[in-house]
């Protein structure tokens, strides 16, 4: 589906959607434990998720779809609680990294073939030691850490390298310690004790900054739904923006914002990856010379993001150095109108609809519909703050 925006000015209030990274943990965690995710989204990653845990309860084959979330955290969920796996993956999804759980199935003898973009597993998970890279995918350690608590004897997870996008195993323990599982986390890892029981508990899914680091830069926009005090590796958003002249306030319920950079900065990403598309949009959009560094993990998410911002930015006039895992960004050229690519994926697509009201002409945006993976109706939220579409 192509999208042809007019550039306009865009304002107005944005309830910002549940986070995806906690409806999927809520989800999990409700499931195993017989209790209750309030709020959770609705998108195609988190309906995955959803379909998956009702397989669960038969043995039946899974379909994660396109999600990586989906993907990694019921494989070893579905092989603690029930000793086999089938799970199929759309698209890109079985072509990114899986080796970590392979070596595992390896070390403990599970029989496993990936074969026609389908996972399929014979064995059960045991206690014991699980060592796993950090600056690969902390999907890996979260989709562990919901599986091991399960399991007759106790385990540890070992991290041998320095341990990237932490938050979002913080945003784990959190989730599990609300559904009664204890996590101890220490110097080398996480000290996970077996024989452990999910609670029936709930969980009500905040606001994701993930999604609003898209709205705080479109334009004066009050977006609201967002706790101040979240966890979530993304509110490092709201300073990035403030450290570029942004000028972002704290209202009741989230924060005000007028939208605009004005200066370069240099910013590592190993925390906070999914940020990336849209930065690198507004520092097209500020003076000077700005950075996105340590990113090399982008290249295995659901399009090489390096690459397909580097590209599509490319077409609308900016000046962006593509490295092997940074940016260099030189802004404030002016940029125009274009055809361009979201590489089917979401956080493309939403990245070049918040540049929109700086491009002089046209912009239009082919696969506008994967936005469908994390916030199916951003096409109306979008044209709700004005912005206006062919």
């Amino acid at each position: 589906m192509k999208v042809t925006i007019i550039p306009a000015p865009l304002s107005g209030t944005m309830n910002i959607p549940p986070s995806k990274s906690y409806s999927h943990r809520a989800l999990i965690c409700a499931a195993l434990g017989g209790g209750e995710a309030v709020g959770v989204g609705n998108s195609a990653d988190i309906r995955a998720t959803a379909a998956c845990l009702s397989a669960l309860k038969t043995g039946a084959a899974m379909d994660a779809n396109e999600s990586g979330s989906t993907l990694r955290f019921m494989i070893p969920i579905a092989l603690a609680v029930n000793g086999r796996l089938e799970i199929h993956g759309s698209k890109r999804l079985m072509e990114r990294p899986l080796d970590d759980y392979f070596n595992i199935f390896n070390e403990q003898g599970i029989k496993y073939e990936l074969k026609d973009s389908t996972l399929t597993a014979e064995g059960r998970l045991r206690g014991g030691d699980y060592r796993l890279r950090g600056d690969v995918s902390s999907q890996f350690i979260t989709g562990l850490l919901f599986a091991l608590p399960m399991l007759e004897n106790d385990s540890r997870i070992i991290i041998t390298t320095a341990l990237e996008s932490k938050a979002y195993v913080d945003m784990t323990v959190e989730v599990l310690k609300n559904f009664g599982i204890d996590i101890a986390e220490n110097e080398s890892g996480y000290y996970i004790k077996g024989g452990q029981r999910y609670h029936s508990g709930s969980y009500t899914v905040e606001g994701d900054f993930s999604q609003a680091g898209f709205f705080l830069a479109m334009g004066e926009v009050d977006c609201l739904s967002l706790n101040h005090a979240s966890i979530q590796g993304d509110r490092a958003s709201v300073e990035v923006y403030r450290s570029m002249g942004m000028d972002i306030e704290e209202i009741p319920g989230g924060y005000r914002t007028n939208g605009r950079a004005v200066r370069p900065v240099t910013v590592d990403a190993a925390q906070i990856p999914d940020f990336v598309p849209v930065l690198a949009c507004v520092m097209a959009t500020a003076e000077g010379e700005s950075r996105i560094i340590n990113a090399g993990r982008l290249r295995i998410k659901e399009s090489d993001r390096l690459a397909a911002i580097a590209e599509e930015l490319g077409k609308l006039g900016a000046d962006v150095e593509e490295g092997a895992d940074y940016l260099i960004i030189r802004g404030g050229k002016p940029l125009h109108g274009a055809e361009c690519s979201a590489h089917n994926d979401h956080r493309i697509a939403m990245a070049l609809a918040t540049i929109s009201p700086h491009v002089e002409g046209e912009l239009t945006i082919d696969g506008a519909e994967s936005v469908n993976k994390s916030m199916p109706d951003f096409w109306e939220r979008f044209k709700a703050l004005g912005g206006r579409i062919k």
